[in-house]
């Protein structure tokens, strides 16, 4: 497994009100998660003796807030965190825990604002759902809880999911199989009908098959408005002939249309 390249620092306020600090990145065209809800954290620097170092340092860079090795209580696992454009980085989050919210002091040119967030909140299934996130394309959807406008979504999103037990309950591919089942029952209830029950591909992808075409923007705002429970997927992609679910475990369940079989014969006959 490769070295982690970044960190994060999780600071857990427990006074009254169990809390977490997140910021929002400064909108800059050399950062790739420009505008996203994040933990403060960044790159190691070549003067940092460790990951623990680069986390404080980021803290109080960003944030104003000056922690002591000593108040780290657990290394999260590491954690890769995508890129619109590029490479994946592998990230170590550092859980703190502090006796109460303390004030931040932002540096403008890495944070637009901060916010502690109340850990009820996170924990609220009616605050999660399923929306598509901004410079992504629309058809694409993620889990996420909106923030003063902002989606809360991608690597802070799973870090927090993970560090609240939020998918506990369940092995990590019984979430993502149970929303591709309320995909296709929502699809069949729409007038799509069954053609090929859920199979195993070539490449470990579960694929079923329905006839029709798929109603995309009924499907977004769908999957968009459910309450009640924590969305079990990594992203949901949806086109005309296709919806791709990507689980927790990364394992993919696709239900496509024969549609472009369809297309495709009659391509050869009028030839």
């Amino acid at each position: 497994m490769p070295e982690p390249e970044a960190a994060v620092a999780i600071v857990h306020a427990r006074g009254a009100e169990e809390s977490v600090l997140l910021m929002r990145r400064a909108e800059r065209a050399d950062d790739p998660w420009s505008g996203h809800w994040s933990f403060p954290g960044g790159r190691r620097e070549p003067e940092d003796a460790d990951l623990l170092d680069t986390a404080i340092r980021e803290l109080a860079e960003e944030c104003g807030i000056r922690l002591e090795r000593a108040q780290m209580e657990e290394a999260l696992a590491p954690t890769n965190a995508g890129r619109r454009l590029g490479r994946v980085i592998l990230v170590a989050p550092f859980l703190f825990r502090v006796d109460r919210e303390q004030p931040t002091v932002l540096d403008p040119r890495e944070a637009a604002e901060a916010l502690w967030i109340p850990l009820g909140r996170l924990r609220d299934p009616a605050e999660h759902g399923l929306r598509a996130v901004p410079r992504l394309p629309k058809e694409v959807a993620f889990p996420a809880i909106e923030l003063n406008g902002t989606p809360l979504w991608g690597f802070t999103y799973r870090v927090i999911t993970h560090w609240l037990g939020l998918h506990a309950q369940q092995p990590p591919a019984a979430p993502g199989f149970e929303a591709a089942r309320l995909l296709l029952e929502f699809l069949l209830a729409r007038g799509l009908t069954l053609q090929q029950g859920w199979t195993e591909d070539s490449v470990g992808r579960h694929l079923a098959t329905v006839h029709g075409e798929i109603p995309a923007t009924a499907v977004l705002e769908h999957f968009s408005t459910l309450r009640g429970e924590f969305p079990g997927v990594n992203r949901i992609e949806v086109q005309p002939d296709s919806v791709l679910v990507v689980g927790l475990a990364l394992e993919e369940y696709l239900v496509k249309t024969d549609r472009s079989k369809s297309q495709k014969a009659k391509g050869k006959k009028q030839k």
